[in-house]
């Protein structure tokens, strides 16, 4: 896979373009990802290590408390994050010869949404440490990390 840069600004925008390759990986690792949250309120996905690490108790120790926690945000943060995957692919099947161009609130998203990929990838396959990340799901995970960073530098220095 070919690595074609950072982020970067121009003309008034957050740019970067992606390889099919690329587009397809994220494509797919936010399927995924929006697919896992619209199972959030089924009781049988509870167990789901992407949806724990994801959606987490809000008091470990007080399941009442928890429960009532869970009832007025689980759905809506669930929500919240497969709309952000699908923006996400969305920007990238409507980037022109593969060129994202974002505003500022389209990048939160981004930084967002790459953080909820890097984590459910991570917890999917394991992956503890990012420098032990050999793998090809390693690889994708240390390059999602870097993808993010990028980004993050960018809004940052704006």
């Amino acid at each position: 896979m070919r690595i074609l840069g950072e982020f970067r600004r121009a003309d008034g925008a957050i740019v970067r373009r992606f390889t099919g390759s690329e587009r397809k990986m994220i494509g797919n690792l936010a399927g995924g990802l929006a697919e896992t949250m619209a199972t959030a309120d089924d009781l049988e996905a509870y167990d789901d290590v992407v949806l724990r690490r994801l959606l987490p108790e809000a008091a470990p120790d007080d399941p009442d408390a928890s429960a009532e926690f869970a009832s007025a945000t689980r759905e809506r943060l669930a929500a919240s994050k497969a709309e952000n995957a699908r923006r996400m692919v969305a920007d990238l099947e409507a980037a022109p010869g593969g060129v994202v161009r974002l505003d500022e609130a389209a990048a939160l998203v981004w930084v967002t949404a790459l953080g909820d990929l890097r984590i459910a990838l991570a917890e999917r396959v394991g992956i503890e440490n990012v420098q032990k990340a050999s793998s090809p799901q390693g690889l994708m995970y240390a390059w999602l990390t870097w993808l993010q960073g990028s980004l993050v530098e960018v809004l940052d220095a704006g």
